[in-house]
C-alpha cells in the first residue's frame, strides 16, 4: 500500500496522497506517446455533437439534463474508442464487431474514430466514478462551465473528487508540530476521519465543458488542487483538442473486406454482413 501522510489545516486533518502523483510532462508524454490523446479528443468531440443534436434548448432541455447526458455519452464514446467496457476486445481485434461498435454513431463519428490498440487505455473506475487508466495513471471525468475552470471549488465536490484533489505534488513535508511528533499509525487514524476513498494510483481530472447556446467547448486534463484556501483549483491544467477535425481514419466499415495484416500473429476479423441485423 502506498504511504499516506497527513496535514493539519484549518482545524482538521486531511490525507495527503503525496507519493502517488506524476508530473505534468510525464502525464502528457504518456497521452501523446500512446496516441490516447487522439481518442480523448475524438470522444469529447463526437459526444458534444451528439448532445447538441439531442438536447436543444428549443426542445426544452436545460443545462442540467444536457450535462448529465454529456457525462454518459462521453463515457460511452471513451469506452468505444479505447475498446473498454461493453466494447472490450483483445489486442489485435479492434476491427471486429464494428456493427456493434458503430451502432448509433453518425457517419462523421464513424469515419473519424482513431484506431487505438486495445489495452492501451483500460477501465479503472474509482469509488463508483467512471475512470480510465493509461501509462500508469488514471483519469476521471468532471464537468464544468465554459470559461469557469479557474473557479472550480473542489471542497464542494463529491468525496471521490475531493480525494483526488488532495493528491499533493512532490514529497510530503511535515507542516506542523503534530505532523512531526505523532506516530504514523495515529496520523493514519486521524486522516481516516475524512472518510474519503483511498486513491491507489495517480489520478487526474479530464475536465469538459460545453455551452449549448454558443457551441463553445473546452477539454482539459489536469492535476486538481484542493482549494480550501480559495486559491487556484489546479496544480496544472493542460488544454486538449476538443474536436474531430482532420483526415478520417481508415477504420473498416461493417461487412467490408478487412485490411491486409502482415504480422501473422495479429488476427483481424469482421462479422458477416448479415450478423449486423441480429446484433443488439
Amino acid at each position: 500500500m502506498h504511504a499516506i501522510g497527513c496535514r493539519y489545516r484549518h482545524n482538521y486533518w486531511i490525507r495527503v496522497y503525496s507519493d502517488l502523483v506524476m508530473n505534468r510532462d510525464d502525464v502528457l508524454e504518456a497521452l501523446h506517446g500512446t496516441n490516447a490523446v487522439a481518442g480523448l479528443s475524438w470522444a469529447f468531440g463526437v459526444a458534444c455533437e451528439q448532445i447538441l443534436e439531442d438536447f436543444t434548448r428549443g426542445s426544452g432541455y436545460g443545462a442540467l439534463t444536457a450535462g448529465v447526458g454529456r457525462y454518459e455519452v462521453l463515457a460511452n464514446r471513451l469506452d468505444r474508442v479505447f475498446s473498454c467496457g461493453d466494447y472490450s476486445v483483445d489486442a489485435g481485434m479492434e476491427s471486429t464487431g464494428l456493427d456493434f461498435l458503430f451502432e448509433g454513431l453518425s457517419e462523421r463519428a464513424r469515419t473519424t474514430m482513431p484506431l487505438i490498440p486495445a489495452g492501451v487505455v483500460t477501465r479503472s473506475n474509482l469509488n463508483g466514478s467512471n475512470g480510465w487508466s493509461v501509462g500508469g495513471f488514471r483519469f476521471i471525468t468532471h464537468a464544468f462551465e465554459v470559461g469557469e475552470r479557474a473557479k472550480l471549488d473542489w471542497t464542494r465536490a463529491t468525496p471521490t473528487v475531493r480525494a483526488v484533489s488532495r493528491q499533493m505534488p512532490g514529497a510530503f513535508v511535515p507542516s506542523t508540530l503534530l505532523d512531526q511528533i505523532l506516530p504514523a499509525d495515529e496520523r493514519e487514524e486521524l486522516a481516516a476521519q475524512d472518510a474519503l476513498p483511498v486513491i491507489g494510483m495517480p489520478t487526474y481530472v479530464l475536465g469538459h465543458a460545453l455551452n449549448l447556446a454558443t457551441f463553445e467547448r473546452e477539454l482539459i486534463i489536469g492535476h486538481s488542487r484542493y482549494n480550501d484556501d480559495l486559491g487556484n483549483p489546479w496544480h496544472w491544467a493542460e488544454p486538449l483538442s476538443g474536436g474531430v477535425d482532420g483526415d478520417p481514419i481508415a477504420r473498416p466499415k461493417p461487412g467490408s473486406v478487412p485490411p491486409r495484416v502482415d504480422e501473422p500473429d495479429v488476427a483481424v476479423r469482421l462479422r458477416p454482413a448479415a450478423a449486423s441485423e441480429n446484433t443488439k
